[in-house]
């Protein structure tokens, strides 16, 4: 069909970075870092047993391994925004980023119901170690899920069930890879489904948003 078209798609990244090295080199880091001296006082969401979130500035540390990490992760981000904005080098350059950045060690039985992010523009989810390989319980291996943000889908049937996953009302899940980044609009809900594991689920997540520089 000539005139099919895509409307009001939703962009989003999934990336493998090839940053293994980093994230083995920032597990040992952060796993050092799960005392109460990291931990962020008065989280937004109520905080689960089995996780641990750290302050919301893990952007700024000074330790190389972040800092490189910081790098990483902007970097991407710019080059995200550029294509979906179609901005050149120059006009990004214009732009102010400004986040809040942190971590969570998820161990057995941790989780993170839905929510989005409302004062944001762009969220991220960089992996640094999925946890166990092959997990005792495959659905209960701390995937995440992100639900369509149109609500959409309070009537199905047959004819509109099975569409294709562009269209789809489905929801979407990944078990994210070391070194794997996801970029998506702040506005979508998302969750972390369970994780049953001995090694700890290790993520580090952002919120971004810009402004201009003067």
């Amino acid at each position: 069909m000539s005139d099919f078209n895509l409307v009001w798609a939703t962009p989003f990244l999934r990336a493998a970075t090839g940053s293994e090295v980093l994230a083995e080199r920032l597990r040992d880091y952060i796993l050092g870092c799960e005392v109460e001296g990291f931990r962020k006082a008065n989280s937004p969401q109520r905080q689960p047993r089995g996780v641990f979130e750290s302050k919301f500035d893990f952007l700024t540390w000074q330790d190389e391994r972040v800092q490189e990490f910081r790098e990483l992760f902007t970097g991407h981000l710019g080059a995200f925004v550029m294509q979906v904005n179609e901005l050149s080098e120059e006009q990004l350059g214009q732009l102010r980023f400004d986040n809040h950045c942190w971590f969570h060690i998820t161990r057995d039985g941790g989780y993170f119901q839905p929510h989005n992010h409302p004062n944001a523009s762009w969220s991220a989810i960089y992996c640094v170690d999925p946890g166990d390989e092959e997990p005792p319980n495959p659905s209960a291996a701390g995937h995440v899920m992100f639900s369509d943000p149109r609500n959409a889908n309070a009537y199905l049937d047959p004819a509109n069930r099975r569409m294709r996953r562009e269209v789809s009302f489905n929801a979407i899940r990944f078990r994210l890879e070391a070194a794997e980044l996801l970029i998506f609009p702040s506005y979508l809900y998302h969750c972390v489904e369970p994780y049953e594991g001995k090694r700890p689920r290790i993520t580090i997540a952002a919120n971004f948003w810009f402004g201009r520089n003067e």
